[in-house]
């Protein structure tokens, strides 16, 4: 909440209205509340909370910021208050494979079924107080969206799925490095990049304040590839991937990628 959020809600809407009506969803890839300024960190960020309500957020990968105030302030007071959901596929009780979040929503998308999968940076634990997340553990976040992503496949749930991380490219300059380069730093974004299941169509990633846009390739299928973008930080850039659907193959015929600039 500052000077810009007039702006960026101003952005949402603008792309909002440009796009065929209902075709259009409006997405997080996490880190909405926590390390806020002041106007919202003085009310735990529920003016935040507000204005992703008020814009039509429909669902949100929880991110490590998002545990800031511990689990139970996640579960018991911000899930509460917001009017999308909160996902974390990668998220599980203490040593158990049970998921202690939402692993996915479906969203209808003018008939067609839409799957968001959230995941967050396996090193949250180390980023928040560890007494907050003593009953949590964070595992493999493309591991648990490829899980998932099988079992949507399998039981026939979603016609298009798209997988939000709250996890992204570490090495090079916002600008300056090439996904190649990204990819051979090697890490939890080359393992995004490379190992994220071929039944995802697009990624949003997070957590590392870069912006980029790029054509991923696509796993084991030659010559195809899928957009992965992140937007920067502080609500600067609104990541923009529009996807060609058509229902009567069930395949996404085309994408375009991009970044739009903060009106």
């Amino acid at each position: 909440i500052d000077a810009n959020t007039v702006n960026f809600a101003g952005t949402v809407e603008q792309l909002k209205a440009a796009a065929p009506e209902g075709s259009s969803l409006f997405l997080s890839a996490g880190d909405n509340i926590g390390a806020s300024l002041f106007a919202s960190s003085v009310q735990q960020d529920q003016p935040t909370i507000d204005v992703l309500n008020a814009l039509g957020l429909r669902a949100s990968a929880v991110g490590n910021h998002e545990f800031d105030g511990g689990f139970a302030d996640l579960t018991d007071r911000v899930v509460p208050a917001s009017d999308f959901e909160y996902l974390g596929a990668n998220v599980y009780l203490k040593g158990t494979t049970t998921p202690a979040l939402p692993e996915y929503t479906i969203l209808d998308v003018n008939g067609v079924k839409v799957a968001v999968i959230g995941a967050v940076t396996e090193e949250t634990g180390t980023l928040v107080s560890p007494g907050g997340i003593a009953t949590l553990e964070f595992g493999d976040p493309v591991e648990a969206v490829n899980r998932v992503a099988e079992r949507l496949e399998a039981e026939g749930l979603a016609d298009v799925i798209i997988a939000e991380y709250h996890e992204g490219a570490g090495s090079g300059t916002p600008d300056g490095a090439t996904l190649e380069e990204e990819i051979a730093g090697g890490g939890a974004f080359a393992e995004i990049v490379t190992e994220t299941s071929a039944l995802v169509d697009a990624i949003y990633t997070g957590h590392t304040h870069k912006q980029y846009a790029w054509d991923a390739p696509v796993p084991g299928v030659e010559g195809k590839t899928r957009p992965i973008v992140q937007t920067g930080s502080y609500g600067e850039f609104i990541g923009q991937i529009e996807l060609a659907y058509n229902a009567e193959t069930d395949e996404v015929l085309s994408y375009t990628a991009g970044n739009v600039a903060r009106t």
